[in-house]
């Protein structure tokens, strides 16, 4: 029997390198590189996040047709940032207790600005983009903390207007060269020596290198009674929707506008897991900019 991959993976960078960075209190991150020709993105993240709340797909696929070089999968936040208008919250405890938010001092933008900051980390040389950072969205509405725009519309789904995760575990997918890089950042912490954050930083990457060697979890996917995919309904009616088209049309010939949107919601009732909608959408429509944003409580794929 082969030894265990955890056993025998190689971390970077090499202890002495890895405590004198951190001796000079600047975060880093660790990480370990195998080899993943028999994986695809939809796997590693199946196995890593298997539908784990704050867990995130990333793909792109251009033209229809070349899929992007690099896929990302990342999971286990230490930090999550939300915000509803220019009220933002932070929750510095996400990895023990994912609802212990505390209300920031700072507005929405300022607060995200704060955040970001204090995320930067230097990546090294030869690493693969997106190995460390913040993953989530800024919705339509946060447009309204930089114009002055009316807020008339009702909240019907009472998501945050802004969500963003920053993960312990990243797993960047080189789709080119068939590897993966397994990453954890590393921050430095009072009472808290080098030997012991590298221990740390080796055990988290060990459990991902673990999950990895894993099959991947066949779920039967549910389908709808007989067959039968229910009607989507729209938050308004036909009639209304073509008054909102003719209004548009009359703002554009008196040229008080050049571009508009005329849109209405749809819904439908869905029960399955985030990324069965995911793996469908990515087969049916593979566009530039493919996402599972998997928050626990809603998903935005």
């Amino acid at each position: 029997r082969p030894p265990s991959p955890v056993l025998t993976m190689r971390v970077r960078p090499e202890p002495a390198a890895f405590a004198e960075t951190y001796n000079n209190n600047v975060p880093q991150v660790a990480w370990t590189t195998l080899v993943a020709d028999l994986e695809t993105p939809v796997s590693v993240m199946l196995k890593l996040a298997h539908g784990q709340a704050n867990s995130f797909l990333l793909e792109s696929v251009e033209g229809g047709a070349v899929r992007g070089r690099y896929s990302i999968v990342g999971l286990k936040p230490d930090l999550i940032w939300r915000c509803h208008g220019n009220k933002a919250e932070i929750n510095r405890s996400a990895l023990t207790d994912p609802d212990a938010f505390e209300p920031s001092d700072e507005g929405s933008l300022d607060s995200l600005r704060t955040v970001i900051a204090e995320s930067r980390i230097e990546l090294p040389e030869g690493l693969p983009p997106m190995a460390a950072g913040l993953v989530g969205y800024m919705s339509y509405d946060t447009v309204r903390l930089m114009e002055r725009l009316p807020d008339s519309n009702p909240d019907v789904m009472g998501c945050p207007d802004g969500m963003f995760l920053r993960p312990t575990i990243m797993a960047i997918i080189d789709n080119v060269e068939d590897l993966v890089t397994v990453v954890t950042p590393v921050w430095t912490e009072d009472g808290v020596d080098a030997d012991t954050a590298y221990g740390r930083a080796e055990s988290r990457l060990g459990e991902a290198v673990a999950d990895l060697e894993r099959s991947v979890p066949h779920e039967q996917i549910k389908r709808a009674a007989g067959g039968v995919v229910p009607e989507p309904s729209s938050n308004t009616t036909r009639e209304a929707y073509h008054a909102m088209v003719e209004k548009a049309k009359e703002y554009i010939f008196a040229g008080d506008v050049f571009q508009v949107v005329p849109s209405q919601r749809f819904s439908v009732p869905f029960d399955l897991p985030p990324m069965a909608l995911y793996r469908a959408l990515r087969r049916l429509n593979p566009s530039p900019f493919l996402f599972c944003l998997n928050f626990g409580d809603f998903a935005v794929v």
